[in-house]
């Protein structure tokens, strides 16, 4: 899919990821049943690896895709594109994280969903969604729109793609085992963040056509 066409396309991805966030929300607030067995299926499947070695390098792994440390990838993100001169992109990036964050505490506080009981660490706020994923792909999302057209390689594009998926996954992973979230918390982390990046850039796209009008 060429840019042009994905940008045509911008506001059905939001609208998709938005309908699909906004189920879970419901059903998570309204708690389902249906919910409730899918998360307890998922968290039964990583029952069997749960051991204090595996959890003690869960812990380790988990910590690298805190919302702190995506805050200051990103952070960081934005000074290297700043730095190669580009400031319009670095200040689209630095609003984009500081909007989807603000975005994602108020969603945090409204669904306000209790954490899993039987968790492994000790953690203090609400579970819905997921801030360790949702920065995690905000990142990711943040290095795919920012660097990725710049590399002419196929097989690097290819497989920058691939590590910046697997680390979400990973990340998402690390919640789950950990019960610090439900499943659901971290899918709908990244449908979440994936509306507010699409609504990112359209408010963009916007701006920049009545600039030239």
């Amino acid at each position: 899919m060429t840019h042009l066409t994905y940008k045509k396309y911008r506001p059905l991805y939001a609208t998709i990821y938005l309908v699909i966030f906004l189920i879970l929300a419901t059903l998570i607030k309204l708690k389902s049943p249906l919910i409730t067995n899918f998360d307890t299926t998922i968290q039964k499947l990583l029952l069997p690896i749960t051991t204090p070695d595996m959890t003690a390098l869960v812990d380790k792994i988990t910590f690298l895709g805190g919302p702190e440390m995506s805050f200051i990838y990103c952070l960081l993100l934005c000074l290297i594109v700043y730095l190669l001169h580009d400031t319009s992109d670095a200040l689209w990036a630095l609003s984009t994280v500081v909007f989807c964050n603000l975005i994602n505490w108020i969603v945090k506080n409204i669904v306000a969903r209790t954490r899993p009981s039987d968790r492994l660490v000790e953690i203090n706020g609400y579970s819905f969604p997921s801030g360790h994923t949702f920065g995690t792909a905000l990142f990711v999302l943040l290095v795919f729109f920012l660097f990725l057209p710049h590399i002419q390689t196929k097989g690097l594009k290819t497989l920058l793609h691939i590590v910046g998926v697997l680390w979400i996954i990973i990340i998402a992973l690390t919640r789950i085992y950990l019960h610090v979230h439900y499943p659901t918390d971290t899918i709908a982390s990244i449908f979440l963040v994936g509306f507010l990046f699409e609504c990112s850039l359209i408010i963009t796209d916007a701006y920049q056509h009545q600039k030239k009008a």
